[in-house]
C-alpha cells in the first residue's frame, strides 16, 4: 500500500485501530491537536499497536512531514460519530500546561499549517467537497461525545488564518484543474 498523497510517507495503523469499509466519499475533515511531542512518527508507531483504540488518516509534524496510517476509502477513530463520513488530520502541538504546570506547550508551526492548508485542498478538489468551516472543523466541533474540549483551539489553532490559507490553495488546485 502506498499513501493516497504522494507528499505523505505511508506509516499504517494497525487494522484493529480503524474500520476497513471501502467507502467511496466523505464530508468533511477534521482537525486534531495530538497534545504531545512535535513530531509525528510516535503518533503513527502508537497507532500500530494492535487495540490501542484510537487512529487518524494523517498526522502532521511541526516540520510539515506528512504521515498517512489509514487509507482515506477506510474509517479512522478519531472523531466518534462522524468518523464514518470523515477525514482526520492530527497535528503535532500541545496545548499548555498539558504535559505539568511549567509546560508552555506547543503552538503549531507555520509548516504545519502550510502543509495542512495543501492536504486539505486536495483532499477537498479530489473529493469534491466545497472547502468552508462546516466541511472543515475542529475536534471539539464536531464531535461533542470528546473529552478533549479544546481540540484543537487550545494549541493556540487560527482557523480564521488557516482557512485562507486552505482557500489559496483549494483555488490553485481548481485553476489547474
Amino acid at each position: 500500500m502506498v499513501a493516497d498523497y504522494s507528499l505523505a510517507k505511508w506509516v499504517p495503523a494497525d487494522p484493529t485501530n480503524y474500520r476497513m469499509a471501502n467507502r467511496a466519499s466523505f464530508d468533511c475533515v477534521i482537525v486534531h491537536v495530538t497534545d504531545g511531542r512535535a513530531r509525528p512518527e510516535p503518533v503513527a508507531e502508537m497507532w500500530q499497536e494492535p487495540h490501542h483504540g484510537s487512529s487518524a488518516h494523517f498526522v502532521i509534524g511541526q516540520d510539515g512531514a506528512i504521515i498517512q496510517c489509514v487509507p482515506l476509502k477506510d474509517v479512522a477513530y478519531h472523531a466518534h460519530a462522524v468518523n464514518s463520513h470523515s477525514v482526520g488530520i492530527e497535528h503535532c502541538a500541545r496545548s499548555p500546561k498539558e504535559l505539568g504546570p511549567d509546560d508552555g506547550g506547543l503552538p503549531v508551526s507555520e509548516e504545519q499549517y502550510a502543509s495542512s492548508s495543501k492536504l486539505v485542498a486536495w483532499i477537498c478538489t479530489t473529493y469534491g467537497i466545497k472547502p468552508s468551516r462546516a466541511t472543515i472543523m475542529g475536534h471539539n466541533e464536531a464531535d461533542h461525545a470528546t473529552s478533549h474540549a479544546d481540540c484543537p483551539t487550545g494549541a493556540g489553532w487560527d482557523w480564521t488564518k488557516y482557512m485562507a490559507m486552505v482557500m489559496a490553495e483549494y483555488q490553485k488546485n481548481v485553476m489547474v484543474a
